[in-house]
């Protein structure tokens, strides 16, 4: 019997020792998952979403988040939900902006936006589109609305302006969690997300239509994190070739998320293909993502040399992370050209004697005619 017992309790520790010894060579961020799952099936933590629903708005309260570690960019504990704003009616909605803060555990507490990596608001293009009878819009861009992320809080889109949805429509929140700097303790969090709206019965609005353009680099498939040759002198080192990795028209994988070595780096990439216009646009309003050590971004048209937005980053000087990333926003709107090459300009400046990481994409809201013409044939 001792025996037996010595022999299961040896067998147990080994299984541990090497459950101990798999887990801590997981990267951060599937460390922070497998966490958060046995914070939330053991019950230690609160693992619900909330939804507090008024007239004008929407606030979902994420679940708790348990800060125990520094989280870069993509490395912090996240949750994924499902949202409904209404679905005891089918009414015409209009989202006009869109706020996420850090508050404490109890909610009763703002917390610095430090540890806010990103808020996605994203819709289900099948489900969104085939309402509208416009599938041929299905699966022609990614789903995504926009993001809130570190160094913008919040922002709204021009007044008069919305993009549509309906009140029972299914939407998608993904929700991270940041820290760059506390090192030496271990608290809770939770992110309050507020989405602005109006009602089209109250105040019909011009629709926009969301796209995301971004940054991303090429890199040797067979050595990727070998950085510029002769034969790339353009390469980069991604973060990692299983995420935010993209391939081209001829096969050639791209980063999205790439090292930025200590120093000042400038970066050019023709986002023409990304932006894909037909004919023209009109676009009203442009939100940054960005990570920190970014000091400027510049969407232009390289046809004309005219700049279109010009993001100049404000960086903490005391501690790592963005204090501000202002956002572009107009009334009367940009003309831009199917037959303009356009630009995304980056300058960076890691003030650190670390590599860093980096991202930089553009969350854009143009005019959207033919939504509004389907719109224009709704009857309420």
């Amino acid at each position: 019997m001792r025996r037996t017992f010595k022999f299961i309790l040896i067998f147990l520790v080994l299984i541990l020792g090497a459950g101990f010894i798999y887990f801590k060579s997981l990267k951060t961020r599937h460390q922070e998952l497998i966490k958060s799952k046995i914070y939330y099936t053991l019950n230690l933590v609160d693992s619900e979403w909330k939804k507090d629903l008024s007239d004008t708005k929407v606030v979902y309260t994420s679940p708790t988040f348990v800060i125990s570690n520094i989280y870069k960019s993509m490395e912090g504990p996240k949750s994924d939900q499902y949202v409904v704003i209404d679905d005891t009616k089918e009414e015409l909605l209009f989202l006009t902006s869109f706020k996420t803060n850090a508050v404490s555990s109890d909610e009763k507490r703002k917390m610095s936006n430090d540890f806010v990596c990103h808020t996605n608001f994203e819709y289900r293009d099948a489900e969104h589109y085939n309402r509208w009878n416009m599938t041929n819009r299905i699966n022609s861009q990614y789903p995504r609305i926009t993001s809130i992320s570190n160094g913008v809080e919040d922002f709204e889109l021009p007044e008069g302006f919305g993009f549509p949805v309906f009140s029972n429509e299914r939407l998608f929140i993904n929700a991270q969690a940041l820290n760059h700097n506390i090192t030496d303790s271990t608290f809770n969090i939770k992110h309050k997300i507020e989405i602005g709206f109006a009602k089209h019965s109250q105040k019909p609005l011009i629709p926009l239509q969301p796209k995301t353009v971004f940054m991303m680099f090429p890199f040797d498939p067979d050595n990727p994190f070998k950085g510029p040759t002769e034969e790339l002198p353009n390469a980069c080192i991604p973060v990692e070739t299983k995420n935010h990795t993209y391939i081209d028209t001829k096969g050639n994988p791209l980063s999205g998320h790439w090292i930025i070595k200590p120093g000042k780096h400038n970066y050019t990439y023709d986002t023409s293909a990304q932006l894909n216009i037909k004919d023209s646009i009109r676009l009203h309003q442009i939100t940054s993502h960005l990570h920190p050590f970014a000091n400027r971004f510049v969407l232009r048209d390289k046809t004309t040399g005219a700049i279109i937005y010009d993001c100049k980053s404000e960086n903490f000087k005391d501690k790592i992370g963005l204090k501000r990333t202002p956002s572009f926003s107009s009334q009367k709107g940009v003309w831009m050209y199917e037959n303009h090459v356009y630009e995304m300009l980056l300058e960076i400046d890691n003030t650190t004697d670390k590599d860093q990481e980096m991202m930089a994409s553009m969350a854009i809201f143009y005019y959207d005619g033919e939504m509004q013409d389907k719109i224009s044939e709704l009857k309420f």
